[in-house]
């Protein structure tokens, strides 16, 4: 999460994170990563960050609410090229939440391993995760997302 000090918007803090349980599927027909289809489950109670109080802070109600909502997942509507890239739309569902978001993403095929890296922001509002946190420290609406996977062919 990043942080801005409510007294003319500088940055007092950010923070990594990552989830550690997950599993996804890219299926490309052939080599046309067009028609390919991305799906991903994310077992929200695995997220890690560089503070442990932080990281029990997200498992709980304000955030991820991990007991109520144990998984993430994202399912591709459509892959489409744009310039050297593409764009993957698909459906989020997040904390109860389904929304379609779209982002860029470079993709390549190299003989039995395909890899996607993407970098993007979704804003944590849109899936009802609203904590505002402390009045002299307020959590920023977007939260950047950075894919970097790897797959070998099964």
């Amino acid at each position: 999460q990043d942080y801005l000090a409510a007294s003319g918007c500088e940055f007092t803090g950010k923070h990594d994170g990552a989830f550690n349980a997950f599993k996804g599927t890219v299926k490309i027909p052939g080599t046309d990563f067009e028609k390919a289809s991305v799906s991903v489950s994310i077992d929200t109670a695995s997220v890690t960050t560089d503070s442990d109080n932080l990281t029990a802070h997200l498992k709980k109600a304000d955030f991820f609410d991990v007991e109520k909502h144990p998984k993430a997942t994202f399912e591709s509507t459509s892959v489409k090229k744009a310039g050297d890239a593409y764009t993957i739309t698909g459906n989020l569902t997040l904390h109860g939440v389904t929304k379609s978001i779209s982002f860029p993403a470079k993709a390549s095929l190299a003989g039995d391993t395909v890899s996607v890296d993407a970098d993007f922001t979704i804003n944590r509002k849109d899936f009802g995760i609203a904590y505002a946190g402390k009045v002299d420290d307020l959590i920023k609406d977007d939260v950047g997302m950075k894919l970097a996977i790897k797959a070998k062919k099964s």
